[in-house]
C-alpha cells in the first residue's frame, strides 16, 4: 500500500485526515453499516441496496437491490448472518453472507429505522412512533414490546450485551432493558436533543450522539449520562468506539469527529467529501474503520483517519511562498522537503513521475500560514525521476528528485 502524506494544521478545531473515498457503485444514500469482524461488513441503502465487503471496507460488492423499498438499518450478527430493516415495514435476513435474502414482516407503511441482535435468535427493531419489536426465533415472528405513553419515533436500538439493550429517540428519550429486550424502562438522558447514535465498549462505558453536536457518555451502564464538549453544532447521526479511549462520531455537513482519550477531547477531522451527510460509522479497530452517507459515499481508513508524516517546523509567518529542494537527493526510499505559506491559501502538493503522471497527491485543501516539513516514503515506487509541485494561489513551483534503489 502506498504511503500517503497529508499536511496538517495544528489548531484546536480541524485536523486533516486520511479517510479515503471508496467506490460504492451507485449514488443512493447509504444509511447504515455493520461489521461482523475486521474484514466482513455490510451497508444498507436506498433502493433496497445492500453492499458487502470482505476486506475491511477497501472494496464493496452489491448483494441486494430493489427499488420498491429502502433500508435504514443493518446488523451483522456473525460472518454469515445479517438482518436489514427499512420502509415499508421491510425486514430482510441472510444466513449465507448475502447470497440470498429472506423477507420477513408485512407491507404496511411503517418505517423501521434500526435493528440489533444479541445472537442468531433474539433481536430488536425500532422505528416510527413507538415501534419496538422483538423476536426470539430468528425473525420468524416479531412482537411489539410495550412502551411508555405518547412515545416518539425510536431512531436506534442496540444490544449492549446478552441482557442489556438501549433504545434512543427524539426529545432525548431513552429506554433500557435488562432482560434481553422483553421489557423496557425509561432512562433520563439529561437532554432534549434528538438521539441517533450509540456505542458501548463494555457493560458500563458507552456513548450516545445526537442533534446540536450532542455526545453523551456513561460509565455506569446508562444510569447517568454526562454531556461531552464537541467543536460542532451539527447533528451527529452515528458514533463508534473501538475501545474505551478511541472513537469517531459523524453527521451533517460532512462532519467527522474523533477522540483518543475517552471523550475528554473531541477534534474534527477533515472529510475528503464536502456538503454531504454521514449516516453511519463503524470502527473495527482503533485504526480501521468505515463511514457511509449521502450520494453513495463510503470512506475508509487504516490509520484512524489521522494524518501521518506531518511536522510543522515553525510558527513564524513566512514572507513569501517557497518550496525547498528535497534532501537527500538522490534518495532511497525516503526524502523530505519544506514549503512556506505566508497566508491562508488553498494548497495542492502533488508528486509526478517522469512522464507527468500523478503518482501521489500529498495535500489538496486549505492551509494556514506557516512553514511545513514533509517526509515522502517511495518504497512502493521503482527507481527513477520524480517531480513534486506546489500550487498555492498564483504560486506554482516544481522541483526534481531522483529515487535510486
Amino acid at each position: 500500500m502506498k504511503t500517503i502524506l497529508i499536511f496538517i494544521l495544528f489548531v484546536p478545531v480541524l485536523i486533516y485526515s486520511q479517510w479515503q473515498v471508496r467506490p460504492s457503485g451507485h449514488t443512493d444514500i447509504i444509511y447504515g453499516v455493520s461489521f461482523a469482524d475486521i474484514n466482513t461488513g455490510m451497508a444498507c441503502c436506498e433502493a433496497g441496496r445492500i453492499l458487502k465487503t470482505v476486506n475491511g471496507g477497501l472494496t464493496w460488492s452489491q448483494v441486494n437491490q430493489n427499488n420498491l423499498y429502502w433500508l435504514g438499518g443493518i446488523d451483522m450478527i456473525d460472518n454469515n448472518t445479517a438482518c436489514a430493516v427499512g420502509y415499508p415495514q421491510k425486514i430482510l435476513r441472510t444466513t449465507n453472507t448475502g447470497g440470498t435474502w429472506q423477507q420477513q414482516g408485512g407491507n404496511i407503511f411503517i418505517n423501521y429505522y434500526s435493528v440489533s441482535f444479541k445472537d442468531a435468535n433474539t433481536g430488536l427493531i425500532s422505528g416510527y412512533v413507538g415501534t419496538l419489536l422483538r423476536t426470539t426465533n430468528a425473525g420468524q415472528t416479531w412482537v411489539q414490546i410495550p412502551v411508555p405513553p405518547n412515545p416518539p419515533s425510536y431512531n436506534t436500538v442496540k444490544f449492549i450485551n446478552a441482557n442489556n439493550a438501549i433504545v434512543l429517540g427524539f426529545y432525548g428519550k431513552m429506554l433500557f432493558s435488562t432482560d434481553a429486550g422483553a421489557s423496557f424502562t425509561e432512562l433520563s438522558s439529561g437532554t432534549t436533543a434528538e438521539l441517533y447514535g450509540v456505542s458501548f465498549v463494555d457493560a458500563n462505558t458507552g456513548f450516545v450522539s445526537g442533534s446540536n453536536g450532542t455526545i453523551l457518555k456513561t460509565i455506569d451502564g446508562g444510569i447517568s449520562w454526562a454531556p461531552q464538549i464537541t467543536p460542532v453544532a451539527n447533528t451527529l447521526n452515528a458514533v463508534s468506539f473501538a475501545n474505551a479511549m478511541t472513537g469517531n462520531a459523524v453527521g451533517w455537513n460532512s462532519v467527522i469527529l474523533r477522540t483518543t482519550n475517552g471523550g475528554d477531547l473531541w477534534y474534527q477531522q477533515q472529510s475528503p467529501v464536502s456538503n454531504t451527510t454521514w449516516f453511519g460509522v463503524e470502527l473495527t479497530s482503533a485504526l480501521n474503520g468505515v463511514i457511509v452517507g449521502g450520494a453513495g459515499k463510503i470512506l475508509y481508513t487504516t490509520t484512524g483517519g489521522d494524518p501521518i508524516g506531518i511536522e510543522p517546523i515553525s510558527s513564524e509567518v513566512p514572507e513569501r511562498f517557497s518550496l525547498t529542494q528535497n534532501y537527500p537527493n538522490p534518495f532511497n526510499p525516503s526524502t523530505n522537503f519544506e514549503f512556506s505559506i505566508p497566508q491562508a491559501e488553498f494548497v495542492n502538493l502533488t508528486i509526478y513521475d517522469a512522464i507527468g503522471r500523478i503518482v501521489e497527491t500529498l495535500h489538496n485543501g486549505e492551509l494556514k500560514s506557516g512553514i511545513y516539513k514533509a517526509d515522502w516514503n517511495a518504497s512502493n515506487f521503482p527507481s527513477g525521476v520524480f517531480f513534486y509541485r506546489l500550487s498555492a494561489g498564483s504560486f506554482n513551483e516544481t522541483k526534481k528528485m531522483v529515487l535510486i534503489k
